[in-house]
């Protein structure tokens, strides 16, 4: 397609009446749209016309507005879809922020406000076009002049690199290295925190992989400093606590002080700020557990887990803990795994059930 004939907006909703209306407003706007009366049509028309925006009404026969949201995110990175809708409600709303839309607008709206949500949109659209080119660019710098080294010099060629782009964008040797440094004592700290003794370079390695991480958490959000309690929720998920490198890295790259990222940290119930692994072992130790044998069952599982309450195993595998009532007294007493309950399990019930998840495992130990 020329690029004479590539659009700006793409509308879909099937009301006729009320799409001519916003394709007008977007024109007088100086933004050139199009109009597609379903689903299917409009993701046809979005491949081919390749629109820095895109509207989308929720109810729609046939392909329905959240499930075009959908296809939108895999269509194009660079792509903002804005919700417009005659049927909002707050779970609409959350449900639709969630897929990737940029804003939501409640039907009828405002010619004014539809022109400044789509500015937005474009402003959001083009900073996402020029990541995506910088990182495409990156990629090529660094096959051209990058390769794997293979011993001091190639080292010492790359570490030139290194310093010219620090230099670049005003950041000295020293500060350079100071930052380095601090990265290097924070590996370190990570590694005992957890327990792990590693080899120097395994460990910055590490937390280099866990930086990557969190920037990518990041980068869905644009890094927008509004968006740190969401990346945080992300980053608990991800890594099932909030590790200290991490925060640092949130709050430089969010441009948030560390003080108040730990704030955050500290106030919501959500966070962890003590490693917990992937699977979380509960033992009741309610009355009615208690009187029937609650302590033995805690004592196989410190012994199988080797574990006291409140400790996390150094691969991060499982958490025990101990809580005052399931809510199960019937079945007492009971240990739960995850959202998974086990009533008085022997301890070789115990062993198949922790081989079980052990096998289940999705995140594999960086040793």
């Amino acid at each position: 397609m020329d690029s004479q004939t590539l659009l700006d907006v793409v509308v879909i909703d099937d009301e006729e009446t009320f799409t001519e209306g916003c394709r007008q407003t977007l024109e007088m706007g100086g933004y050139r749209s199009a109009v597609a009366r379903d689903g299917p049509l409009g993701l046809d028309l979005v491949r081919t016309a390749r629109p820095s925006v895109v509207l989308v009404d929720l109810k729609m026969p046939g392909m329905d507005g959240l499930e075009v949201l959908t296809h939108l995110s895999e269509t194009s990175p660079s792509i903002v879809p804005i919700v417009i809708t005659g049927h909002g409600t707050v779970d609409s709303a959350v449900e639709s922020m969630k897929i990737g839309a940029f804003d939501f607008l409640s039907k009828p709206f405002e010619p004014e406000k539809l022109l400044d949500s789509v500015r937005r949109g474009m402003s959001l659209s083009g900073l996402r076009k020029e990541k995506e080119a910088a990182k495409e660019q990156a990629k090529e710098i660094g096959k051209a002049e990058l390769p794997v080294p293979q011993d001091r010099n190639d080292l010492l060629l790359r570490g030139l690199g290194v310093l010219g782009e620090a230099y670049s964008i005003g950041i000295d040797k020293q500060d350079l290295l100071a930052q380095l440094s601090y990265l290097e004592s924070e590996a370190k700290y990570h590694a005992q925190s957890l327990g792990q003794v590693k080899r120097k370079e395994r460990a910055i390695l590490d937390i280099r992989h866990d930086l990557l991480e969190a920037d990518a958490i990041m980068e869905k959000y644009d890094f927008q400093k509004g968006a740190l309690i969401q990346v945080m929720l992300d980053v608990q998920e991800k890594f099932h606590w909030l590790p200290r490198h991490i925060l640092h890295w949130i709050g430089a790259r969010l441009n948030v002080p560390a003080r108040e990222v730990y704030t955050i940290a500290g106030f919501y119930e959500a966070f962890s700020l003590e490693p917990r692994g992937h699977h979380c072992v509960q033992v009741c130790t309610g009355t009615a557990c208690h009187v029937r044998g609650a302590s033995e069952l805690l004592s196989r599982l410190e012994v199988m887990l080797n574990l006291k309450p409140g400790q996390t195993d150094s691969r991060q595998h499982f958490t025990l803990e101990t809580v005052h009532c399931l809510g199960c007294c019937a079945l007492a007493p009971v240990v739960a795994i995850d959202d998974q309950y086990h009533r008085d399990p022997s301890r070789k019930k115990l062993e198949k059930i922790v081989e079980t998840f052990e096998k289940q495992e999705e995140v594999p130990c960086r040793d």
